[in-house]
């Protein structure tokens, strides 16, 4: 069963190799493919967290709830995961998808002969071709990658200058030479650069891919502290293993981290992070502002609907008028009267 595994990947590489003569090329393609297929996988994923974020009111009642009562807790949030349809770690199960693509590359590409249907003479460099192989194996024994990397296997696995697919780090800094091609890797400390610059840069886009990740989600949950651990040991443990792996493995890894990368920020931008304060995506409310009343301006009363004043609202007290002949500030003083004070005098007497 993992010999059929294995066997759908060296005919992919076979049939990319077909379309752009380029074993670099190829391997390229070939994980872009992959990573297709998991699309839906990761966009589910990343619901998944959404869903997450929005139920973390309703776990933090839990736990309050349930304060000192392990299983207690531990029963309801899984009711509440289950209920909601989220899984706590989602967000390393597309990383863990991508160990069998790692896995069968690495057979494939650090021995590709063998699983497109040739095997080696004991104590000869000299490859024939295997009987009894599956038809998908006899339809690539022929191919021109099988052909190619038995002619002038060095020329296949040279991507650029001073880089091979077959080799490793290991390998070059051994100055040993791979399954594939006897030649050394390498033959000084300036060869084992490359290799070592393609690894730390695995392993800093493997950390930068994990640390965009865990800023979506809420960090406050054991599990998301758990998942923040395993991604600060991600990188270093993939970085130990690239020490041996062939080259080719780790372009593979790589360009499955620079997509991820991309994908995640596509992802992200098109539903961007839940506040941490929400529940169930309900939008907190802005509370209006009174409008204010300019000074010495006569305060509305409240109206009904039709227009009228209610009749339990207050009413301002009206201010007083003015005594005759005085004036309030703003007024002019009334008219004096056009008769003189001694006309009246003389009409009294009168």
């Amino acid at each position: 069963m993992f010999e059929r595994f294995l066997e759908i990947f060296s005919s992919g590489l076979a049939g990319l190799y077909a379309v752009i003569p380029s074993y670099g090329i190829s391997i390229i393609l070939l994980t872009l493919l992959v990573r297709v297929l998991l699309l839906p996988l990761s966009i589910k994923q990343t619901r998944s967290m959404r869903e997450m974020q929005r139920i973390q009111p309703d776990v933090k009642q839990i736990q309050a709830r349930n304060k000192g009562n392990r299983q207690k807790t531990n029963e309801e949030m899984m009711a509440l995961y289950k209920e909601h349809g989220v899984n706590p770690f989602g967000g390393c199960l597309p990383l863990l998808m991508q160990f069998p693509a790692l896995i069968g590359l690495f057979y494939v590409i650090r021995d590709p002969l063998t699983h497109l249907g040739y095997s080696f003479i004991e104590g000869a460099w000299r490859a024939v071709p295997t009987e009894q192989v599956s038809w998908l194996v006899e339809r690539v024994q022929s191919s021109a990658f099988a052909r190619e990397l038995i002619q002038s296997p060095a020329t296949v696995n040279q991507f650029f200058p001073g880089l091979r697919l077959d080799c490793s780090l290991q390998a070059s800094i051994q100055q040993a030479g791979s399954r594939s091609v006897p030649a050394a890797c390498g033959t000084g400390l300036l060869s084992t650069l490359p290799y070592v610059a393609l690894v730390l840069f695995m392993g800093f886009t493997t950390y930068y891919q994990q640390k965009q990740m865990q800023s979506s989600q809420d960090t406050s949950s054991p599990q998301a502290q758990q998942m923040q651990t395993f991604a600060k040991i991600m990188p270093f443990m993939l970085m130990f293993f690239a020490f041996s792996f062939p080259t080719g493995v780790v372009i593979y890894w790589l360009t499955t981290n620079v997509w991820m990368i991309v994908q995640q920020r596509l992802i992200l931008k098109a539903a961007p992070p839940l506040l941490p304060h929400l529940h169930h995506g309900d939008a907190p409310q802005e509370t209006p502002k009174p409008k204010s009343t300019p000074k010495g301006a006569a305060t509305p009363r409240p109206k009904s609907n039709d227009g009228a004043a209610q009749p339990g609202a207050r009413r301002k007290p009206a201010a007083p008028r003015p005594p005759q002949g005085q004036t309030n500030g703003d007024e002019r003083p009334a008219a004096a009267s056009s008769r003189s004070p001694n006309a009246s005098k003389k009409k009294r007497r009168k």
